[in-house]
């Protein structure tokens, strides 16, 4: 393992300087010595002591958020399964990667290695089950047949079965297959959409199941003949996976609002309850019992991870520092993908102060140093963009319905803006600081104008701009502030007159949502990012297309131009590029993120460019020794 670090500074890509944030949580494992937890998630996989709660080791490699993780039963090696269509074998005491097992064809929900240590199985979107040589990392067979995505396969203890269970398939269900040769062997009806994950009891004779009624069930692992399932009341509809003790009497699944409950295996009766005081998505999205069955680790949708004692149910130790993420159980319960909590960037006029949001708090940090100035603690839920007044005095954000204004230098609330009643997507400032618009979801821009009292600032509405016929989900003012232009998802740029209302030119030719536009910073081109994987460069006075920019292979999600104008960058799915605004060349990639980069801003000087990502990180890249500078 290395030495520990600060968390900025742990393996980081190349021409990064820092990292802010952990990562979001998707399941977590304790070591079999229980002395370590590993923490699987967005970034990689951390690993922390159990006694100090300090991390001592980043591991990466995979390039999209880790779904699940399981331990060789010698514990010498540990397994993990991705977004990225790939599964890794790690040696557990180095954190080296060993193998890796390459065939899917979509996202890895799940992985785990027979008991034997010879065999791993996998469970894909796909809709293919995977049987590897554990150490070679040869395929033995790709096990077919299901109708729908598989979300969990696992091995029976005694390791000659496989079962597993699939996405709204046309019966829900379980199937059992044999281990070593792939053969279907039967199938357990459960009379529902789907089963979300399957697993065997410690001792093989029964399993359990979750299905899309939250029910959890319970099945002769034999026969299939179904038990009776678990004792749960009615406010328990959100569940983490479950978890069995050790000595295979009881399991545990962390339910909603953060509680942990312990039901009896036998009789699937509630045991013990442990309560949290309710929290803003608290409900934990993995449990796990320590190798001595004394202590309960939860990992929870607020970015936390709580160490409960089983005797007491008392909470002894927590973990902080993860991002609020999406989960892969999450996903199971048909939450939106959009739910994703955005990391939003923003440097002040200066570059003196930069700002990064958390969920919901905005964090204000000295550029230099990144220690954190001020905490605002905005509205409950998911804060979608910041933006500096061109003063640098203000601070304007949005979350999914509204637009609030706070004062840069102490945090201080200045006021609240609603008019997009369907949800507020994009945010500017005029350059004069007047002026406020904001693009929502009802395909329409609402202008506001910035009136100040004694100690608040009064948002009266100026006007409404319609014409688009989807989401506004950016808008930008010229330099003189006397158009606003605005992208959307109806694959145009519109420029308006902010005087009048008028619209003034529409701009065509992206074949798909524009996510993102921007202006150069001497006025003379605007830039618009697209969901076709291209960025379209326009002169701002003649409307004329100067130059389409090509390289992604992706969305384009974000964008922004150098403070000198030499250069655009461009995030998308997990990658950044750079091309040369006047050849429209690219230039460079930047690979770190392993989730959608929604979020740019260059510092004043140009020299560091700050990527926000739905990976739950922010990225502060050091531009003097990147290739497209030399």
């Amino acid at each position: 393992m290395h030495i520990p670090q600060p968390d900025t500074q742990w393996t980081l890509p190349p021409y990064a300087k820092v990292r802010i944030g952990k990562g979001g949580i998707n399941v977590i494992e304790y070591f079999p010595d229980g002395t370590l937890l590993a923490v699987a998630g967005t970034i990689g996989i951390w690993i922390y002591d159990v006694e100090t709660c300090e991390p001592i080791e980043l591991i990466t490699g995979h390039t999209a958020p880790v779904n699940s993780l399981t331990f060789s039963p010698d514990c010498s090696v540990f397994a993990t399964a991705s977004d990225d269509m790939t599964a890794k074998l790690w040696d557990t005491n180095t954190g080296e990667n060993k193998t890796s097992y390459v065939g899917h064809t979509d996202v890895i929900n799940s992985v785990d290695i027979s008991p034997d240590g010879k065999r791993i199985v996998t469970a894909s979107d796909d809709k293919t089950i995977g049987l590897w040589n554990l150490h070679s990392g040869e395929l033995i067979a790709m096990l077919e047949g299901q109708t729908e995505k598989v979300l969990s396969a696992v091995f029976s203890p005694d390791g000659t079965v496989i079962a597993s269970s699939e996405e709204f398939g046309e019966e829900g269900g379980i199937r059992i297959w044999d281990s070593f040769t792939g053969e279907f062997l039967k199938f357990f009806s459960e009379d529902t959409d789907w089963v979300q994950y399957v697993a065997y009891t410690p001792d093989g004779s029964m399993l359990s199941s979750r299905d899309s009624c939250r029910d959890i069930n319970f099945w002769e692992a034999d026969t299939g003949k179904k038990l009776k399932p678990c004792e749960t009341d009615d406010w328990m509809h959100k569940y983490s996976p479950v978890a069995f003790s050790p000595d295979g009497c009881t399991f545990t699944i962390g339910v909603r609002d953060g509680h942990v409950c312990i039901w009896d295996i036998k009789t699937r009766k509630l045991l013990k309850e442990f309560e949290l005081d309710v929290h803003f998505d608290s409900t934990p999205s993995s449990v796990a019992f320590s190798p001595d069955g004394e202590t309960i680790a939860s990992a929870s949708e607020d970015g936390t991870i709580r160490f409960w004692e089983v005797k007491s149910g008392n909470i002894t130790k927590t973990i902080m520092g993860h991002t609020p993420h999406l989960s892969s159980t999450q996903k199971a319960d048909g939450i939106d993908e959009t739910d994703k909590r955005t990391l939003s960037v923003a440097y002040s006029p200066d570059s003196i102060t930069f700002v990064n949001s958390y969920d919901s708090s905005i964090h204000l940090r000295n550029s230099d140093t990144c220690e954190i100035r001020t905490v605002i603690n905005g509205p409950r839920g998911n804060i979608r963009e910041i933006t500096f007044s061109d003063d640098g005095n203000t601070l304007a954000i949005i979350d999914e319905k509204t637009a609030r204004l706070w004062d840069a230098q102490n945090g201080r609330f200045l006021g609240t803006f609603v008019g997009n009643g369907s949800g507020v997507s994009s945010v500017t400032f005029s350059p004069d600081a007047s002026v406020l618009a904001t693009g929502g979801h009802d395909n329409t821009i609402y202008l506001w104008e910035v009136r100040k009292d004694e100690l608040y600032i009064i948002g009266d509405l100026k006007g409404t701009f319609t014409g688009h016929t989807d989401v506004v989900s950016s808008v930008v003012f010229s330099l003189d502030g006397n158009i606003l232009a605005s992208g959307s998802h109806d694959q145009t740029v519109r420029l308006w007159d902010v005087a009048t209302g008028k619209l003034l030119k529409t701009l065509n030719g992206h074949r798909g949502c524009v996510h993102a536009i921007d202006y150069s910073s001497d006025g003379s081109i605007l830039a618009s990012g697209s969901s076709d994987g291209t960025i379209r460069l326009w002169n701002s006075y003649t409307c004329e297309l100067l130059k389409t920019l090509y390289g992604s292979q992706h969305n384009v999600y974000s964008i922004t131009i150098s403070p000198n104008n030499r250069f655009i960058a461009g995030g998308t799915n997990g990658l950044i590029y750079f091309w040369d605004v006047q050849t429209g060349k690219l230039l460079d990639t930047y690979m770190g993120h392993t989730d959608v980069v929604d979020s740019l801003a260059f510092a004043k000087d140009g020299k560091i460019l700050a990527s926000g990502s739905y990976d739950g990180t922010v990225l502060l890249w050091d531009l003097t020794i990147s290739n497209h500078n030399k």
